[in-house]
């Protein structure tokens, strides 16, 4: 009779076992993939770019003369201005880097999440040759209009090398 007890005791140790090895080994592995996405060179611009989003533009929101990009009404307001939305939808990638002070290529998309309409600013992503590394983000933010009215929008973000 003990000795049933005890494989039977024995079984259920190799499955908490087995169960905790597995249980490390993911978190391990997620940890890992993190770490490696945090030292990554693009992926932390990508980061500083999509923070930048929502300063507002530096001196003035007119796409003529400004020297820094930003989408935000304010610097208190971190809603979407309409008026640089606007104003920066047909400028092209070598604007959009200049502006953001950054030597990686860039795209952004402005989705309105109602209707799907969106506003493309720096181009798209080329597809020949094909990047060699892409790194995409995707924010949520809220567009004012001059009217107060607001709306919904998906901020992608796509830098590449």
């Amino acid at each position: 009779m003990k000795g049933q007890y005890f494989s039977f005791d024995a079984i259920i140790a190799s499955v908490i076992f087995v169960l905790a090895l597995v249980a490390l080994l993911s978190y391990w592995h997620s940890v890992r993939a993190f770490l490696d996405y945090q030292n990554d060179p693009l992926g932390k611009e990508a980061i500083r770019v999509s923070n930048l989003f929502f300063l507002p533009s530096s001196p003035t929101d007119d796409c003529n003369t400004m020297t820094r990009f930003g989408l935000a009404a304010g610097i208190d307001d971190k809603r979407v201005s309409s008026v640089v939305l606007g104003c920066a939808k047909g400028k092209d990638e070598a604007w959009l880097q200049r502006t953001l002070g950054t030597g990686y290529g860039v795209s952004l998309r402005v989705t309105n999440v109602s209707d799907s309409h969106y506003v493309t600013i720096g181009g798209d992503v080329p597809t020949s040759p094909a990047p060699v590394n892409v790194v995409r983000m995707r924010r949520l933010a809220t567009v004012v209009n001059p009217d107060d009215t607001t709306y919904l929008v998906m901020v992608d973000l796509s830098m590449y090398r």
